[in-house]
């Protein structure tokens, strides 16, 4: 039987999974933050700091108040787009876990509940994550998305994981100096915007070659890479806050029959910059994740009908969102900080 609008409806239990889910740390969310829109696209001002101009307030007695310039605003646009996708549990599959010997028998690990309802709505929860997951760091990753001076590519022996000594014994002399590095992104950042940034990411595959960098040894002896206070003594600068280290991985194979290929969705790249998680516009923040809410007011929703032929039920998940560099100056990018981990 083919699809019946009649039959459609959102599932309260997997709806209530799918927002709950999270197989891996994933970070799209937590970089871009979510900001639910009324409308599938619309304008929204980037705000800048063209405003901040000094006028002579003076006003004698029987003069008329001087008036000052309006804002000068920048306009850009979101769409948000439809991310969906479906899987099948068929009533044979249902009734062959449940039969005697079945999967589903306490003998053969019935104690870990398995349901292949559940197992589709997380899979398709998992597999729109990851697009949002991947599309994040497209925008993050992309130098067009910064303003001049806001990216830079490390190479040869300035690559962090490059300890080489050009003076033996004397750590000033390695040419790599990832406290140098971090220190010009805070401090373009809060030249650009007038704050200090308050997120750093660190890819996996830095964690340990920056804690075991000679300039960073000798300057953190006593402090924790994660702990702001440490970070704070480091750069001699107000620290970030927010420190994520980026692990989330996608299997590059696209295939589940193809042998995997695990690949890591943040390459070498180091990022700093601002992430605001209030949702109204009037923020400094790199990006935003625009979204426009399911028919019952969530960001995502799982909804079902039921086939006759083949006999079972479909559950497609969806999630609508649009990701936006809503201010290049927000952010600095440290391309290829470190080299890969083999």
């Amino acid at each position: 039987m083919a699809y019946d609008p009649q039959q459609l409806y959102i599932d309260p239990i997997l709806t209530g999974f799918s927002l709950g889910y999270e197989e891996q740390t994933l970070y799209g969310t937590r970089l871009a933050p979510e900001m639910t829109v009324r409308s599938k696209s619309a304008r929204y001002r980037v705000f800048d700091r063209s405003h901040w101009l000094l006028y002579s307030d003076r006003r004698e007695p029987g003069t008329q108040t001087r008036t000052i310039q309006p804002r000068k605003w920048s306009e850009d646009t979101y769409k948000t787009q439809q991310h969906a996708l479906k899987g099948f549990v068929a009533d044979e599959e249902r009734r062959e876990l449940n039969s005697l010997g079945g999967l589903a028998d306490a003998t053969f690990g019935g104690d870990l509940q398995i349901d292949p309802d559940r197992d589709v709505a997380e899979d398709t929860t998992g597999a729109i994550l990851r697009g949002h997951e991947n599309l994040v760091q497209s925008r993050f990753r992309n130098t067009a998305n910064y303003a001049a001076g806001h990216t830079t590519a490390l190479a040869g022996a300035a690559k962090w994981s490059d300890y080489t000594y050009v003076t033996p014994g004397d750590v000033t002399s390695i040419v790599s100096n990832p406290v140098a590095d971090i220190k010009t992104a805070v401090m373009r950042v809060y030249l650009d915007t007038g704050r200090w940034p308050n997120t750093m990411v660190i890819p996996i595959d830095a964690l340990g070659v920056i804690e075991g960098h000679p300039r960073v040894v000798d300057r953190f002896k006593n402090f924790a890479l994660t702990d702001p206070e440490a970070w704070k003594q480091l750069l001699n600068v107000p620290a970030p806050a927010n420190f994520f280290i980026v692990d989330s991985k996608y299997n590059a194979a696209q295939n589940v029959y193809a042998t995997e290929s695990i690949t890591s969705f943040w390459g070498q790249d180091v990022w700093i910059g601002l992430v605001d998680p209030t949702p109204g516009q009037p923020t400094k923040t790199f990006a935003k994740t625009f979204v426009y809410p399911q028919p019952n007011g969530e960001v995502r929703a799982v909804d079902s009908w039921r086939e006759n032929d083949p006999r079972g039920d479909w559950h497609r998940t969806t999630y609508e969102y649009d990701v936006k560099v809503v201010s290049n100056v927000a952010g600095y990018l440290i391309q290829t900080a470190v080299a890969a981990l083999s």
